[in-house]
Parts: C-alpha cells; structure tokens; sequence
C-alpha cells in the first residue's frame, strides 16, 4: 500500500481556495531526450504541487521542476531498468483530497493481451487498467498515471483517473524509425490513438471546493533539438 505524504495547503489562500497540481509523466530524459524541454517549465510555472508519474530515466530531471515546486515522483519501468531508485507508488492528501500518483505498468501477461486487442480492433482497449490502478492505490479520489503515452481523464466509480500524456512522443521525435515488426506493430498500436492525446504534454489539476477539474496542456515546440538523420533510433531495435 502507498505511504501517504502530507502536503500542507500553505497557498490555498493566495488563490482564493484553489490549489494547482502540475502532473507529467515518461519524460525520459537520458534514454530518449537530452534534456527536459523548457516548455514544460512554462506550463508548470504557478504549480503548487508537481508530481510526476514516472520513467524519468534520469532523476536529475527533478531539480528544475523543485525550482517551481515541491515535487513528488514515482517509479516507472524503464527507471527500473536504468536503477533509478524511487517508490513505486504514492498517495498525496491535500486536505480531505487523497490523489494517489503510479506509474502504470502492468505485467506482461496482463499487458500483452490489451496490446493484442488493442491491434486487432485498431482501438486502445485498456482492459481493467483503471480498476487495477485503484486497487494497488486503495482509497483515493484521483489517480495520476503515465505508462500509456496517451492523455486521458475518466471518471470511473467516483474516482477520478488523469493521465497528462507524456512529454516524450515518439511520433515528433525526428529520430525516430519505425523499423522491424515491432516498430510496425507499436505504430499501428500507436495509430489507434486520437491525434491530439500523443502531442507531447502535461497536465494540471485545478482543485477548488467545487471538485478536482482536471486539463491537459500541450507542447507546441520541438521536444528536442535538431538532429542529423546519422542519428535515427530504431524503434522496432531491442
């Protein structure tokens, strides 16, 4: 279960009893980015909170996000690959408000038949993904998570689920080549997506005595600089 982590609402005031939980995820810097884009900065800066959801790759990634706020991170799989020590789970109580924060990885067999399904039918179908995130978070009204690469906010059994889509898209990195049958089959995967849920973004969380109301912030510059074709990665490569 995630140990819970007390955030004290010391601004809740300064903006008339609303607070703002910036929230990113799979920003991969150090495997697939150089760098944390500048622009992810400007839509986070007035955050009171941010939490990221995971495969930051290099935990150096934090310390400018901590230069706008307190941050809270947590595990993602290719952290673990890269021994990137963080929990794997979290859950923040903002004052009766408990947002429970996870990366989203699943095992490989409950992973691999959603991917089948979701190429067979040319829909993402994430097969009792949210209902899996709620049970390893136990009681919580909101659930950030990342994994997917995809933005998304659903609601499901009063529990708010938000995903910020992931800073990283392959699709506008230009280094990128969907090379091999896996590269072909994560492009088709990827292909059933909305266009606009793999545009690089974040996320912000808006939490008033009205409710949680959840909103995606795109990316509109390059995610990284320009490279030369010499450098393409193959995405179908192990």
């Amino acid at each position: 279960m995630a140990t819970p982590i007390g955030i004290p609402a010391v601004r809740m005031s300064r903006r008339q009893g609303r607070i703002r939980v910036g929230a990113l995820s799979d920003t991969h810097v150090g495997d697939m980015l150089p760098r944390l884009p500048e622009e992810v900065l400007e839509l986070l800066d007035g955050a009171d909170l941010i939490l990221h959801a995971g495969d930051l790759t290099e935990p150096a990634t934090l310390q400018p996000l901590r230069a706008i706020a307190p941050v809270v991170a947590v595990q993602g799989n290719h952290d673990q690959k890269a021994g990137v020590e963080l929990p794997r789970t979290a859950v923040v109580t903002i004052g009766n408000l408990r947002i429970g924060l996870i990366h989203g990885h699943r095992q490989r067999a409950l992973e691999a038949p959603a991917a089948v399904l979701s190429l067979a039918t040319r829909r993402v179908q994430l097969l009792g993904l949210l209902r899996w995130l709620r049970r390893r978070l136990g009681d919580v009204d909101v659930v950030v998570f990342g994994h997917l690469h995809m933005a998304l906010a659903r609601e499901l059994d009063g529990v708010l689920f938000f995903s910020p889509g992931a800073v990283y898209q392959p699709e506008v990195d230009p280094t990128i080549a969907w090379d091999g049958l896996a590269g072909r089959a994560a492009r088709r995967f990827r292909d059933a997506i909305p266009h606009e849920d793999l545009m690089p973004s974040v996320g912000m969380l808006e939490i008033s005595a009205a409710g949680v109301h959840p909103r995606v912030l795109r990316l509109r510059g390059p995610i990284r600089p320009p490279v030369p074709d010499a450098g393409r990665w193959h995405r179908g490569a192990s």
